[in-house]
């Protein structure tokens, strides 16, 4: 989700006026990152290349490269050591 897509009011969300109150931030996942399935990832949030995200995850805040992240709110768990790589 990149935004806050609709109003808690009732009447705005009936009318046009809805998506000009949007808030919009762009999510960035960087290459090589592999997210479980159900996971929510919120807007403005970053991934580094090579993390994990774990199943069901909800992310609020950028998580940084070569880690394992998960739960609500997702949390790093564990860095991953990348000096090898295997195929």
């Amino acid at each position: 989700m990149d935004s806050n897509f609709h109003s808690l009011d009732w009447k705005i969300r009936a009318s046009s006026e809805d998506t000009k109150n949007c808030i919009s931030k762009p999510i960035h996942i960087q290459d090589h990152v592999f997210i479980g399935a159900r996971s929510v990832i919120c807007k403005g949030v970053i991934i580094g290349a090579r993390s994990i995200i774990a199943s069901g995850s909800v992310v609020t805040k950028s998580v940084p490269a070569d880690c394992i992240a998960g739960g609500n709110p997702c949390k790093v768990i564990k860095q991953i050591n990348n000096d090898s790589t295997t195929y």
